[in-house]
Parts: structure tokens; sequence; C-alpha cells
């Protein structure tokens, strides 16, 4: 009989997992906490509109990526149409003054070269980098036959492993440097991953699905289905049964269990490693990471339903409020605005969608949970300055919004478990570029994690890349050639 896997988490990663172990010949069942598949990789629907709370862009969206196969494998693109983009983000400052962070490296360098000539050396050096980046695309998984084409890439992380803000000051003019930041800062992330992203974008390689996550997340579960795989809803893992140094089964909140051969877990890492395993099975690096590591901030996300058509202003917008407001101590002098229009089955037909992304602290959400009506007032008056604010934007479109719908990190830990709140696990900074993955823990065997929380970096590629590397090192385990196919 074969191996059965059974798998915590319906998120990207635990259904990689559950599609590559299909394709190997391994019984595999995924235990869902929620109604529905994709973790952070989801949407929700509120009066006719779908509020996306994960897809900006998929790495890998084109044929000519390295990683569009690992798609098709899993069944994540086939018949999607991708939206590709002429720029990552478009800028306005204090002043009004606007700046568009094209993906073309050429238009991008007469965009700097416009607002600071002074500059010319600095701006070259970092053109000229985005162009060796979009000529060696980073491979999904390195081994000895892509070590050696890799190097040039693996050089410009290392170059780049600063973050932007730090990029910027070597900038002399002073407006070029607060675009830049305001453009593409994101805390102490390596600016190499931000150039990257850009040269995937300028060689049409990291577009945006139409359908957003929920099509997207679907697309992969019929696959998972198709090959015989099964799903449970509604199914919250309390504990991971352990005998003798040896993973054999789950403990469900209901009190039942569930033995198998082989365990992997997709859900929460410090929930995984610090309770169902009660810490146990550490190591330094583990121990580093969960100590050390910076995590991708929680958000507070805040989604419009608008009753009018904004097909024509920027689909991606970053602006100084002339409003700025508090959450807790924190002062917002920056909005990023998602204008999803690009993405017409989001809405009704003549309609419009927005999402605003704010990084938050999540030790004052965390306190203002405990008290359910300032909670609920402060999503409301966040909401409402996010909206004054946008009106001041775009006159009149304060009478244009139905709906209104404020998640917070308390919502994402709800939702999806992620520790502290964080929507993408460790951020890739100078200290977790050198990070081993936690797939394995010492001591324990028949255990597998995937997911971000396995390796830094996050995002969709994460989840693809650690559940097929899982299954490649359970095939080499049991002396199994890995094989894949494509529906």
């Amino acid at each position: 009989m074969p191996k059965r896997i059974i798998i915590i988490g319906g998120g990207i990663a635990g259904l990689s997992a559950g599609c590559y172990a299909r394709m190997n010949g391994y019984h595999t069942e995924i235990f869902e906490m929620n109604t529905i598949a994709g973790g952070l990789c989801t949407g929700w629907k509120r009066k006719g509109y779908t509020f996306d709370g994960c897809l900006h862009w998929l790495v890998g969206s084109d044929p000519s990526s390295r990683y569009y196969p690992l798609w098709e494998e899993i069944g994540a693109v086939q018949g999607k149409k991708m939206v590709t983009y002429d720029y990552f983000t478009k800028v306005i400052d204090e002043a009004g003054r606007t700046f568009t962070v094209y993906t073309d490296p050429d238009r991008l360098r007469a965009e700097m070269l416009a607002i600071a000539p002074e500059d010319r050396k600095k701006i070259d050096r970092i053109v000229r980098d985005i162009k060796v980046l979009m000529r060696n695309e980073l491979p999904p998984e390195f081994n000895l036959r892509n070590i050696v084409p890799s190097i040039r890439s693996i050089l410009m992380i290392y170059k780049y492993r600063q973050p932007i803000r730090e990029l910027a000051e070597k900038f002399s003019n002073p407006v070029l440097k607060n675009f830049f930041i305001k453009g593409l800062d994101w805390g102490e992330m390596c600016s190499a991953f931000l150039l990257w992203t850009l040269a995937m974008m300028a060689n049409k390689k990291a577009g945006y699905p139409i359908g957003g996550s929920l099509a997207f997340i679907e697309s992969i579960v019929q696959r998972y289905i198709k090959l015989g795989g099964s799903i449970h809803f509604k199914s919250k893992v309390s504990g991971i049964i352990v005998e003798n140094n040896q993973a054999v089964g789950i403990r469900l909140s209901d009190g039942s269990e569930q033995r198998g051969d082989i365990i992997i877990s997709a859900a929460d890492g410090h929930t995984t490693i610090y309770n169902w395993l009660k810490g146990q099975y550490m190591s330094k690096a583990v121990i580093k990471a969960y100590s050390d590591y910076i995590l991708f901030p929680p958000l507070v996300y805040i989604s419009l339903g608008i009753d009018a058509d904004y097909s024509h202003e920027p689909f991606s917008l970053t602006f100084e409020p002339k409003k700025p407001f508090q959450i807790g101590k924190e002062e917002i002098t920056t909005l990023s605005l998602r204008n999803y229009s690009i993405d017409p089955t989001l809405m009704p037909p003549g309609k419009s969608v927005f999402t605003i992304m704010i990084t938050a602290d999540f030790d004052y959400w965390e306190v203002l949970k405990n008290d359910r009506e300032a909670y609920i007032a402060e999503k409301k008056r966040i909401a409402d300055a996010v909206i004054d604010n946008l009106n001041e934007l775009y006159p009149g479109i304060k009478d244009h919004i139905e709906v209104i719908d404020v998640a917070t990190p308390n919502t994402f830990v709800r939702y999806t478990g992620n520790w502290r709140g964080s929507y993408e696990g460790w951020l890739m900074d100078r200290k977790s570029l050198s990070q081993k993955n936690l797939m394995t823990l010492p001591g324990l065997s028949n255990f597998y994690q995937v997911g971000h929380w396995a390796a830094p970096g996050g995002g969709l590629p994460s989840g693809l890349i650690t559940g097929r590397i899982a299954m490649k090192k359970i095939c080499k385990a049991d002396r199994k050639k890995f094989s894949v196919s494509r529906p």
C-alpha cells in the first residue's frame, strides 16, 4: 500500500506538497481549518465585490520563465490571462510632484535622470544591474547544474543586500532619494529583491492572473483533487502525535486523531514547533530564526467597494496623505493604494475596488482586541482617515464608497494562525540571507515543514518550491524517482 501523507494546511505550500505527493503515488490528505483552501492566498466577497488579500503579481507568469513549468505542474496557470505591468508604482510626494517606477530599465533611467541629472553615475549603475538580473533569472531551486549560470544573479543579491533606504542614500538629489524610498522601500528587505522584481516585470515574467487569488487557488485545488488527493475543511489541528521520535499523526481540535506515515506541516511555523511539538525538536537555526530574524510586518488592510469607474487611474499609487493620522504610536505619512480595475472579474461593471495596506504594530492590536468596542471603533476611525485622504486625491470618491472592509493583524492570526500576524514569514534581509531551510527538525523523523516558515523570502513561489522540494526529499528517502506531470 502507498504511504499516507498527512498535510496540515491547505494554502499554496500544502497544496503544492499534495499535488507532488499524488504525482509520485502517495496517499494524501490535507487538513485545513477554514472552509476554503488558500491560507494567505485568498480573497473575500462583500456585496458583489471581491477583495483580494494576496495577489499583486505572480513570479513566473510567462512561459519563458523558469518558474512557469512548475506552476503548470500544479495546474495554477493553465488558461489564465496575465496582465503585465509597464510600471511598478506611481509616487506622489508632498509637493505634488510625481515619479513613475517604470519596469523598463531605460524608461526608469530617463525618469530618474529627469529629476537628478547630477546622480547619473549612480542611476546608470542601478539600471545596468537591473539588466543583469533580467538576463540571469534566479532558478527556483539551486543545484550543481544551475549554480554556475546563476553566479551573476547571486553576486547581485550580495551587492544589493542593503535595504532600499540605504541604497537611496547614495543619491545626492533629495527629491529622487525621497521618491526612491517612497516607491520601493519595504523596511529591512534587501534591495536586491525589489530590483529583481523590476527585472522580472520588465521581462513580462511577473504579471497578474485575472481572477485573482480565489480563482488562482481554486485551479490548484482542482488539480490536486483530479490527481486523487483529498482535503478536509473545518479541521483544525491541535497537536502532532510523536512516538519514539517519529511523527505518526495529528490530533484535531475535536479530540479525534489521524494517523499517517509522514506528516507535513504547511501551517504556521511557530505554532508547529513550539506548540504542536512542544519545543522538543530544536536546533540553533530554529532558535536563531525565531529570536533574531525580522518578520514581514503585520498589516491593517483596508478594502473599498466603489460605485464609480476608476479604471483610468493608476493601478498602484503611493502618496503622502494631506491629513496624516496616528495608529497607536505611529504616524502614517505614506499610503499605498492598489486599484484592482485591471481585473474586471472582481467588481460589477462600472465599479472599482481599492485596497490600502498599512504596516502595523502587532502588540498594539493584540491589546486592543480585548476591548471589542474599542477595536471596532479603531477600525472605523482608520477607515475614515484613509477615505478622507482618498477624497483629497480623488474629490468626490467618498460619496461613492459602498463597501468598507478592514482587516487587522488579529484578522490574519484568526484566519491563518500566522505568528504575530506576519503575512510572509521572515523578511529577506542581511541576517536571513544565509539562513538554512527549516524543512526538517533535528531528532524528529517522518516530519517536514513547507511554506514561508521553512525558508525566508515568502510569497507564492516559496510555497510552490518548498512543497516540491519536500516531496523530492521524501522520494529520495524512499528510494523512489521523483516524477512530475502536467495536466
